[in-house]
């Protein structure tokens, strides 16, 4: 909780989830633009790890900033990964439906565990569920490695 009263921790969820909602149609023309769903993809991640590693250390505005700044990726960064799947050649239009439904699954059963995880923490340390959740977005940059590349930049030859 951090001393904060439950109204200012809502507002601060709010413009979380409202900045994500802004930001989601000029990420993914930026996107588009640059040929490659990993210039947005790596950059949403590591701001999103800095953000939430950072929580816990700070107070004030700052906390705001933080919150303002992992939020700005957040949809535009499903917006991506869900492009990236549907253009995967190999994956084709024949098992584009299940790919898409295996990722949505999953992503659902990962924000059914992860809060109640996350703040099962709280109990040990107050910052502990926003160490947790930056772990789980290293984990989520550590596979984007293993995922290829699908933008058109990534179709030019030379």
């Amino acid at each position: 909780k951090r001393g904060w009263t439950g109204v200012s921790a809502d507002n601060t969820m709010a413009i979380f989830y409202g900045v994500s909602t802004i930001s989601v149609i000029p990420l993914s023309s930026i996107s588009d633009r640059l040929g490659s769903r990993k210039l947005i993809l790596y950059p949403a991640l590591l701001l999103t790890i800095i953000s939430f590693s950072l929580i816990p250390y700070v107070d004030g505005i700052v906390i705001w900033i933080l919150m303002i700044l992992a939020g700005m990726f957040m949809d535009g960064f499903m917006s991506a990964i869900i492009t990236l799947l549907l253009e995967t050649e190999e994956i084709g239009q024949a098992y584009s439906g299940t790919a898409l439904g295996v990722v949505f699954t999953i992503a659902q059963l990962g924000g059914v565990i992860s809060p109640p995880l996350g703040n099962s923490l709280a109990g040990i340390n107050p910052g502990l569920p926003f160490i947790f959740w930056a772990a789980l977005s290293l984990a989520a940059m550590i596979t984007l490695i293993f995922i290829k590349e699908t933008g058109w930049r990534s179709k030019k030859t030379i």
